[in-house]
């Protein structure tokens, strides 16, 4: 039997997988927003692409989450990768946007097929390797966070170089496809590193895909994973916001050029992705009040600057503003969900939940507000929906360290 890599390597080589295939789904995002809202779409008409995504990624993720297993996982991954090969090609051909809409419905699925199974896959393959919770989580928010960080930044520079019969957002599709298959031939090259690296059993009951390590005790400590559920939720709305509606009042109201609206949300998606990075050697600030208002200052700030700022270098301070914000609130919601081992099964499936629900509200109500009140108004809501989820978080967390004081679970 060949010698299985350097354990070292591995979290490398394995979270370069989501990394490739969320910038996969990112362009999806930017890619078609950007079509509908030159086509003359309504701001609604452009967030319902997310919409139609997040119904089908909500209800795939739930019927797979009873069939994947630890012999399968690569399989299905690999179907996934082709599913998003195969559509990023199909929407070169297909046009007009019921057919966006039907293969953004299809993409949901696709990426359902490999995002769940990839959860079981990391977790056979890093069994062996302890680290802590705040490195496991950082490390993988900062994974899929540059990935999103680099779909609208790649999409938004191919798409400017297109000409009249062959529009730039094809070559952005072309690039996506060759993405995914890239990616796919990555899976099938690793798939054995789960087979040889079974998962302990004192493992099997932790579906956090993070093994625990020396660290931090925090058998004291209050359950807040239920609080960040409503942090998560909170953030996402807001962000789902932006990466609905922002392209709207790019084309309609500030007129910036494809490759600058790319580069607001690579910026946005890469000051997040370092902020897990940083988090990796997080130790209580996800207990206390202070961290928690301090990344949601910053998001009160962004959600304002992207709503209301004109000049360019405004809009790149708001991108990363609520870039940090994110990179906060993504942290606290998978750590408080991994945190706990003997519940972080449930935990992590309800976060998937959390995150579905949020997306798909931030996109069916984002469209129709801007529509009715104007792009301010939304961005308004989203800061006012911030305040009104710190306050709660700091009530609650100050009640909660109150209660445990001196005490266990």
């Amino acid at each position: 039997m060949k010698p299985i890599p350097s354990p070292r390597a591995l979290p490398i080589l394995i979270y370069l997988l989501p990394a490739i295939a969320d910038m996969v789904v990112a362009q999806f995002f930017f890619i078609n927003a950007v079509r509908m809202a030159r086509l003359g779409a309504s701001a609604t008409v452009v967030a319902n692409t997310i919409t139609i995504w997040g119904i089908t990624y909500l209800m795939t993720c739930p019927l797979l989450g009873r069939r994947v297993t630890q012999t399968n996982a690569a399989r299905l991954m690999m179907i996934g990768l082709g599913g998003l090969t195969v559509i990023s090609l199909l929407f070169t051909i297909i046009p007009g946007a019921v057919g966006i809409y039907c293969l953004m419905g299809c993409a949901g699925a696709a990426t359902a097929l490999f995002f769940v199974p990839f959860q079981v896959f990391m977790k056979a393959v890093d069994a062996g390797n302890r680290k802590t919770v705040a490195y496991s989580t950082g490390l993988y928010t900062f994974a899929w966070s540059f990935g999103f960080a680099c779909g609208p930044f790649v999409s938004g520079f191919l798409m400017e170089l297109g000409s009249a019969t062959r529009p730039g957002w094809m070559y952005a599709c072309w690039f996506a496809a060759g993405a995914s298959a890239v990616t796919g031939v990555g899976v099938y090259l690793l798939k054995q590193l789960a087979v040889r690296a079974p998962i302990p059993a004192s493992e099997e009951c932790n579906g956090s895909g993070a093994a625990s390590a020396p660290g931090i005790d925090y058998s004291d400590k209050p359950d807040l994973a239920w609080v960040g559920w409503v942090a998560g939720g909170t953030g996402i709305l807001v962000l789902s916001f932006i990466r609905g509606v922002f392209p709207s009042r790019a084309e309609a109201s500030l007129h910036l050029s494809q490759s600058l609206q790319g580069l607001l949300f690579f910026l946005l998606s890469l000051v997040q992705a370092l902020t897990g990075l940083f988090l990796c050697r997080s130790r209580t600030w996800m207990f206390g009040k202070g961290g928690v208002l301090a990344f949601g200052l910053a998001g009160v700030l962004g959600a304002v600057a992207l709503g209301f700022a004109r000049m360019p270098l405004m809009l790149g301070i708001g991108a990363v503003l609520f870039g940090l914000y994110a990179g906060g609130f993504f942290f606290y919601l998978v750590f408080h969900a991994l945190i706990h081992p003997g519940r972080s099964a449930r935990y992590v499936a309800i976060n998937e939940t959390v995150v579905g629900i949020a997306s798909l509200l931030g996109a069916i109500l984002g469209g129709p507000v801007a529509d009715r009140f104007g792009f301010g108004s939304l961005y308004v809501l989203g800061a006012t929906l911030i305040v009104l989820t710190l306050t709660f978080q700091a009530t609650v967390t100050g009640a909660k360290n109150e209660f445990h004081k001196g005490s266990s679970y």
